[in-house]
């Protein structure tokens, strides 16, 4: 047996007076920012403006704004718009009405840092933006999100995606609601030679719990660790896809989009273990048949019972051919109800006729926290890690990578985006994307000059 490795909670090496001056030291740091939350279900949707993706309120008197994506000039992605009116008070050089919409040109490269980033990101503001303001419809020319040109084999596309079609264009629609929440600098952010300035390996492991209970207590959700689903592998060795759970649900799918996004992953999930083509004829019939019956619509009985045994069909321990094993099938219907969860907040036709049982069972899927497999020195496991939308106050920064802003006062994060598998919102390699701009900037609203980046772990 391993040797018990000392820990720094010993009773004989417990420094007390040194735990007061690191939590002293915190309180001296703390700087107020916003989270912005994006609830769950879409069945109990807030009525709120601001959001992430969709299509934006753009008042007649602004462009669509365009940019350069390999070489040739585009329009830009839209990511998200925040209404000011909605958000705490926390930093008085903010707009109090006003909306801020937020472009980038999100192709594959994600190179959002450049010598000319208003080619790359661009935020707009609006003083006054109707309530009753229509979106403007998506511009001619628009590339498809993190596209590098057609190619079935373009590993970041979403899950759903049949080999032969164009991804989307549009990000996925869900509304953020501001709520205040508390932060802390990263330990390279900190003033360099201060005596009181904390130990390297200590301050970034409880910068983690602090940045966790903050996230935490302003949005009232936890970490929900290794938490399964009816249908995927629980902690049993002897684990098998629940067919005859799946048979016993009379009302599944309860809607068209279910059939449509389900078939398509299923279909891509066998492709992966086979070599060569594959036959899609019965993916594209089901996918067929999902349009005619309408994404928002309910299946009739006959159909439900038919999609159920086809999926039933697909289950198999033999590898190699055209079928799923119990655990690539658990995979296969989390990743298929996510996307029809992600139509759905589009939808308010399609959300009301998911079950609230769905909802339950994905709701782990979309917190805004990554569970963390390493360890500390003393063989604890380190805290879940946030993966929180973020405006104003100290965001992490993974590679402390900020461009070069100009104006006076320091930069500001006027908003970061986190990783959210869940809506298929995606930078780099589980990473973040942060527009930064002027402490003066940000006071006289010139928001032209706001630069980006995408950071990746």
């Amino acid at each position: 047996m391993d040797a018990q490795v000392p820990s720094m909670y010993d009773a004989d090496q417990r420094d007390h007076h040194a735990e007061a001056v690191l939590e002293a030291f915190f309180a001296t740091q703390r700087t107020p920012a916003i989270v912005l939350q994006r609830f769950y279900p879409p069945s109990a949707f807030p009525k709120v403006r601001s959001r992430l993706g969709g299509l934006p309120q753009l008042p007649d008197d602004l462009e669509w704004p365009v940019g350069e994506s390999y070489g040739e000039q585009a329009p830009m992605h839209f990511l998200a718009q925040i209404d000011c009116a909605e958000l705490p008070r926390v930093d008085t050089d903010m707009p109090e009405q006003g909306v801020l919409f937020f472009f980038a040109m999100n192709d594959e490269e994600q190179i959002w840092d450049t010598d000319e980033p208003q080619q790359r990101v661009r935020v707009l503001y609006a003083r006054e933006v109707a309530v009753d303001q229509e979106v403007r419809a998506l511009p001619e020319g628009m590339r498809p999100i993190l596209d590098e040109g057609p190619s079935e084999y373009a590993y970041r596309n979403p899950a759903w995606l049949l080999p032969d079609e164009e991804g989307p264009r549009v990000h996925v629609q869900w509304p953020l609601v501001a709520r205040r929440m508390d932060t802390w600098p990263d330990y390279l952010e900190l003033p360099p030679g201060e005596e009181d300035t904390p130990y390297y390996d200590v301050y970034p492991s409880r910068l983690s719990e602090m940045r966790l209970g903050a996230a935490v207590a302003a949005t009232g959700l936890f970490p929900r660790a290794d938490a399964a689903t009816e249908w995927e592998r629980s902690t049993s060795l002897d684990w098998t896809f629940p067919v005859q759970w799946l048979r016993y649900q009379n009302d599944f799918p309860q809607v068209g989009i279910i059939i449509d996004r389900l078939a398509r992953v299923i279909g891509n999930e066998r492709r992966r273990g086979t070599r060569g083509e594959v036959d899609y004829a019965d993916v594209r019939a089901w996918v067929e048949r999902a349009a005619r019956i309408g994404w928002d619509e309910a299946p009739d009985d006959a159909t439900r019972e038919a999609f159920r045994e086809w999926i039933v069909g697909h289950i198999s321990d033999e590898l190699g051919g055209l079928t799923l094993t119990d655990l690539d099938m658990g995979r296969a219907f989390t990743k298929g109800l996510l996307a029809a969860v992600a139509y759905a907040a589009g939808s308010p036709v399609a959300a009301a006729r998911i079950p609230a049982m769905m909802y339950r069972s994905m709701q782990d899927e979309h917190l805004p926290f990554d569970e963390s497999s390493r360890t500390l020195p003393d063989g604890r496991k380190r805290c879940a890690e946030t993966r929180v939308h973020q405006m104003l106050g100290h965001v992490p920064r993974l590679h402390d990578v900020v461009p070069e802003v100009e104006g006076e006062g320091g930069e500001v994060c006027l908003l970061q985006l986190a990783c959210d598998p869940a809506i298929e919102l995606v930078f780099g390699d589980c990473g973040q994307a942060t527009f930064w701009l002027s402490r003066e900037d940000l006071r006289n609203r010139r928001f032209d000059r706001v630069v980006g980046v995408v950071e990746s772990h």
